[in-house]
C-alpha cells in the first residue's frame, strides 16, 4: 500500500485541532446590569452613581448638561458593585448620565444636583415595600404619575424587604428601577432589613456610618435614625443627633428640620403598638428644636398625628400587607387609613405643603405648615426663660427698628446676615442688662432680598427673618 502525502495536509490537520482547542475554551463571562444604574448621596456639587453587575469588571460614567454627555469618570479597580462619584457638578443643576460596563451601557437617564437655599423642591416619603410585589409596583407607578418634575429625593420609612435577602434586594430594584435612576434614595433601618445589614450597606452609599445620618437640600435639614442600634441619652446615636440639631438651630440658612425612624411613637392602629421608648427620648428632642414633620414607617397604613406641634406621618403603605384594624381615636389624632400611599412634601422657603397621595391619585390628608426660627435650647431638662427679638417694619426699605430683651443679664451678639447665612454686620457684642434694648439698623444701601437678625446669647438663639424692597 502506498501513501501520497499532499503539501499542507499536515499544517491543516494542526490547524483544525487548534480551531477545536479555542472553541472548546470557555469564555470570559461577559458584565451585564443586574441592578441600575440608581442614584445616591446628591450635594450641591456631587453625586454617587450605582450599578451592580454579573460579573466583575470595570466601569464608568458619561455625563454632561446634554445627551451628548462630554465628560466621564472612571471606576478604580473590577468589581460587581460598582460605585462612581462624580464631583465638581454645578448646583442645582440638571445632567445627563449613563453607566458603562464592558459591553452593557444603560439608557440615557437624568440626575439634579441639590438645590439652592431660597429654591423650591420637592420630595417623596414612603416605607414598608416588603412582601408585595404588585403593590410596592402599584405606588411606584402612582409616583411617577404626579404632574410636574420628579422629586428631588425619596425618604424611605423601613422595611424595603421582607428580610433583608439578595433576591429581596434584587426585587425591590426591579420595581424601584424607573424611579431611583433619576432620584436618589435615602433609606431607614427597618427591623426586617436588619436581617442582612451586610446587604443593606453593601447595595447603598449614604453618609456618616450609614446606619443613621444627615443630609442637606435647599434650606432643610434631613436626619434618618436607627432605632435598631442604642439611641437612649448618652449613646453615640443620641449625642450624634443632639450635635446635628445643634447644628441646624445655629444655622440661620436652615429653614425646616425633618426626621426619619422605622416606629412610630404614637399610632392608633392594633398592627403594632406606639414605640414608648422613642417617645420618652426622641420625642423630646423633636419638641425642643421644632422639629416640623417627622416619618415612621412599621405600621402598615397612613396615620397623621400631632402632638406639641410635631406632626408624625407613618407612611407606611408601600406595598407590605394593610393593618385595617384600629383602636379608638386619640386626642393626637389628625387623619388615618389603611392604604397603598406616599407622602409629597413641597418646600417653598419659610412654607411647607405636604400631601399624603393613595394610589389612584386621591389626597387622603394634607396640610400647610409655615416654619418659625428656631432657637438653640440649653441642656436636655433645663428650663429657659427665652430672649426676644422683633424687627419691624417687615418689609423695609430704608430702615429697620429692632428691640430685644434678654431674661438676666448676660453677654450677647446681635448681627444681620444675608440669606446665604454670611454675616453682613455685627450690631450688638456686650454685656447687657436684663432690660429692653432698641436700635435702628439703615438697610437702604442693601440690595433686595431676604435677611435674618440673629441674637445670641449663652444659652438662646433667636432669629429674625426681614426683606428688603426696592
Amino acid at each position: 500500500m502506498s501513501i501520497t502525502s499532499r503539501p499542507g495536509a499536515i499544517g491543516s490537520i494542526r490547524l483544525s485541532a487548534l480551531a477545536a482547542i479555542i472553541i472548546l475554551l470557555p469564555t470570559a463571562a461577559q458584565a451585564s446590569m443586574t441592578k441600575g444604574p440608581y442614584l445616591q448621596n446628591v450635594t450641591d456639587t456631587s453625586i454617587v452613581v450605582r450599578w451592580e453587575t454579573s460579573a466583575a469588571g470595570g466601569g464608568s460614567v458619561e455625563y454632561g448638561l446634554t445627551g451628548n454627555y462630554g465628560s466621564h469618570t472612571d471606576q478604580t479597580g473590577s468589581s460587581t458593585q460598582h460605585e462612581i462619584a462624580l464631583s465638581a457638578l454645578l448646583p442645582d443643576t440638571l445632567y445627563y448620565y449613563r453607566a458603562i460596563s464592558g459591553a452593557d451601557t444603560s439608557a440615557g437617564a437624568t440626575l439634579h444636583t441639590s438645590v439652592a437655599s431660597r429654591r423650591p423642591f420637592r420630595f417623596f416619603a414612603f416605607g414598608d415595600n416588603r412582601s408585595n410585589t404588585a403593590d410596592h409596583q402599584r405606588v411606584i407607578n402612582q409616583m411617577l404619575q404626579v404632574p410636574g418634575t420628579l422629586p428631588g429625593f425619596v425618604l424611605n420609612s423601613g422595611d424595603l424587604t421582607a428580610s433583608g435577602s439578595s433576591a429581596d434586594y434584587q426585587t425591590f430594584f426591579n420595581v424601584e428601577d424607573p424611579l431611583l435612576g433619576h432620584t436618589p434614595i435615602y433609606p431607614c433601618l427597618g427591623n426586617h432589613d436588619t436581617g442582612n445589614i451586610a446587604n443593606y450597606t453593601t447595595y447603598f452609599s449614604l453618609p456618616n456610618n450609614e446606619r443613621w445620618y444627615s443630609f442637606r437640600d435647599g434650606n432643610s435639614a434631613f436626619h434618618v435614625l436607627d432605632l435598631y442600634s442604642t439611641y437612649t441619652p448618652g449613646s453615640a446615636q443620641y449625642d450624634w443627633f443632639l450635635n446635628e440639631l445643634r447644628a441646624d438651630s445655629a444655622d440661620a440658612r436652615i429653614r425646616h428640620i425633618f426626621v426619619t425612624f422605622h416606629e412610630p411613637p404614637y399610632t392608633t392602629n392594633t398592627g403594632h403598638a406606639s414605640n414608648m421608648t422613642v417617645r420618652q427620648y426622641i420625642c423630646p428632642l423633636l419638641e425642643r428644636f421644632k422639629v416640623g414633620v417627622t416619618f415612621q414607617g412599621h405600621v402598615h397604613c397612613y396615620e397623621h398625628s400631632l402632638v406639641n406641634g410635631v406632626h408624625y406621618l407613618i407612611t407606611g403603605g408601600g406595598g407590605a400587607p394593610l393593618y385595617n384594624t384600629w383602636g379608638a381615636a386619640q386626642p393626637w389624632t389628625v387623619y388615618r387609613e389603611a392604604c397603598l400611599e406616599f407622602v409629597q412634601v413641597d418646600v417653598r422657603g419659610d412654607t411647607l405643603d405636604v400631601k399624603a397621595i393613595k394610589v389612584g391619585g386621591t389626597v387622603i390628608d394634607s396640610f400647610r405648615l409655615i416654619e418659625e426660627p428656631s432657637a438653640v435650647p440649653g441642656e436636655p431638662g433645663r428650663t429657659l426663660r427665652a430672649a426676644r427679638l422683633v424687627v419691624k417694619p417687615n418689609p423695609a426699605s430704608r430702615i429697620v427698628h429692632m428691640s430685644f430683651t434678654l431674661p438676666h443679664q448676660e453677654h450677647a451678639t446681635l448681627s444681620v446676615h444675608n440669606s446665604t447665612g454670611a454675616r453682613i454686620a455685627v450690631l450688638v457684642d456686650s454685656e447687657l442688662p436684663a432690660t429692653a434694648q432698641m436700635l435702628d439698623y439703615p438697610t437702604r444701601r442693601l440690595p433686595a432680598g431676604v435677611y435674618f437678625a440673629v441674637l445670641r446669647t449663652a444659652e438662646d438663639r433667636r432669629v429674625a427673618r426681614f426683606v428688603v424692597v426696592r
